[in-house]
């Protein structure tokens, strides 16, 4: 290539090809607070970062290689992350998104995230990464949203249905129709989807953790009767509440 000459947009795709990225990636572990992996089609983890190791209490980022989702989150964090990749393997790029995500600790954490499909030579979507980076506390001035904090702090505590999207616009003094475009630009859902996945997402963490019956959880998460979550569970887990306490319960057990 003429060095005095622009490169175009091909010369620079041709470049990178020929590049071997392998220890450009120890670059990423120098980042604090910022999971980065890569996973195949099969969701199978193929690189992480030190920040990834540490965050799931690995032995070594090796550890992660050949791992799922479901090796290393719980059942309900799992599904909800076999469900990106399955968007973004058809071509979806996830940018920016806001999400609340509980571990086995119950401790609820904000993160931005983002994920992309990864090509081979042939154009073919072959596998995903992604990037979460850990925000602060939504009660704190770094909050990258603070307009939408109370609103998130409410739902975020409340596990019944009382919540409204004139009662939350009021909060955070947005007339309805901007709060709902807010929240959908940030979160990439709405206010009401967020706070049903919220309650299902503790539902399956309770049905998992404790010994309470199906009823009661249903009550407890805000859902009319054990019919009632049993339908929206298995819209979002494909599996009823039954089967999921089943199956995930005797996982658990050594």
């Amino acid at each position: 290539m003429n060095a005095k000459r622009i490169p175009t947009k091909n010369d620079i795709a041709r470049l990178i090809s020929e590049l071997d990225l392998t220890e450009t990636l120890l670059l990423l572990d120098c980042l604090r607070g910022v999971q980065f992996w890569i996973k195949d089609a099969n969701g199978r983890y193929l690189r992480v970062n030190q920040t990834f190791q540490l965050d799931y209490s690995l032995t070594s980022m090796a550890e992660a290689n050949g791992k799922t989702d479901h090796d290393l989150s719980p059942p309900w964090i799992a599904e909800a992350f076999r469900a990106d990749d399955s968007l973004v393997l058809r071509g979806q790029r996830i940018v920016n998104r806001i999400e609340l995500i509980s571990g086995y600790d119950r401790v609820l954490r904000w993160y931005q995230t983002n994920k992309l499909p990864l090509r081979n030579h042939r154009g073919d979507f072959v596998a995903t990464a992604g990037i979460a980076i850990l925000l602060p506390d939504l009660k704190g001035p770094s909050f990258p949203l603070p307009q939408l904090a109370p609103a998130l702090e409410v739902m975020q505590d409340e596990t019944k249905t009382s919540l409204t999207n004139s009662g939350l616009a009021k909060l955070v003094g947005l007339s309805v129709s901007a709060f709902e475009r807010q929240f959908r630009l940030h979160l990439h859902t709405s206010p009401m989807q967020f706070h049903r996945k919220l309650r299902l997402a503790r539902a399956a963490a309770s049905l998992i953790q404790s010994p309470n019956s199906i009823a009661e959880i249903a009550q407890r998460f805000g859902f009319s009767d054990q019919a009632h979550l049993s339908r929206q569970f298995k819209e979002v887990y494909g599996s009823t509440p039954s089967s999921w306490r089943d199956k995930h319960s005797k996982s658990r057990q050594p």
